[in-house]
């Protein structure tokens, strides 16, 4: 009786070229005959080329689904980015502060983003202590001025405050091309008895004042109105006001490249494959 000589293990590759063959109509018979293979192997190894390719798929639909998410999660981040721009919000870029922050870094390290969002940030700084020095500025000024100094009694003292407020207001609005408030329409007053009235510009509130006072109010905010125009503190905020407009527009198309695209090129650590 001749020897029976044992056959190598079944690769991978002729298991799935089997798989093949037979979903192409090809028998077990004819394959295992054609290959000189035992029928029952050829079934077992077409059965089991038939299940890791299930495998395959299975485990690719997974990647797929989770890589199609990651997209998704980083376009919903960018749509946030761009909503905090458009509202004139700063971005925290501190990348501990938000791991989908970090992501979209890696995926674009070198997008102009980051040196344009750094520069909007320190722009919106800075804007920020001009206006404290303006508010600063003017309480400084107005309070010694005679036009109130001299006439208003120490109840009244709340409208200094008020239109040091209301007149930093007026910087900021006009620094940002805003209409800001008219004095004619927007300082009110209304009756409170015995000659006094509730004043107040804008929302600035001056609370109870002597109903002769709100004609040197008046003097005053008018005055004043005028000379803060003159002022560094209002020329370096417009200036950066303008800056910030390109700034802006640069970082909106940028984002809007991300969010309309729904494929970000690159890797990250997040990244499922």
């Amino acid at each position: 009786m001749a020897k029976r000589i044992k056959k190598p293990p079944v690769k991978p590759e002729t298991r799935s070229e089997w798989l093949r063959r037979y979903e192409g109509g090809e028998s077990p018979t004819k394959i295992a005959d054609n290959d000189d293979f035992d029928v029952r192997t050829v079934r077992k190894h077409v059965e089991l080329a038939r299940q890791e390719r299930e495998v395959r798929e299975a485990r690719a639909a997974v990647l797929r689904n989770a890589l199609e998410r990651h997209y998704v999660d980083l376009c919903d981040f960018a749509e946030k980015l761009d909503s905090q721009i458009e509202g004139e919000h700063t971005v925290a870029l501190a990348p501990e502060s938000n791991r989908m922050l970090l992501a979209l870094r890696q995926h674009l390290p070198r997008s102009p983003l980051w040196n344009n969002l750094r520069k909007w940030n320190q722009l919106h700084e800075e804007n920020t202590r001009l206006e404290d020095e303006v508010k600063k500025r003017l309480k400084e000024e107005i309070e010694p001025d005679p036009k109130l100094s001299v006439f208003l009694h120490s109840d009244e003292q709340g409208v200094v405050d008020a239109i040091s407020v209301a007149l930093a207001f007026q910087v900021k609005a006009w620094s940002q091309g805003w209409k800001g408030l008219h004095i004619e329409d927007d300082l009110k007053t209304e009756p409170a008895g015995e000659g006094l009235v509730d004043a107040r510009y804008g929302s600035a509130v001056m609370n109870k004042v002597k109903q002769e006072h709100v004609a040197h109010i008046r003097e005053v905010l008018t005055d004043f109105e005028s000379i803060v125009r003159g002022w560094q503190q209002y020329a370096d905020m417009k200036k950066n006001v303008e800056e910030m407009k390109q700034i802006k527009g640069r970082l909106r198309d940028e984002l809007a490249i991300i969010t309309l695209r729904r494929v970000v090129p690159g890797r990250c650590k997040y990244c499922p494959i």
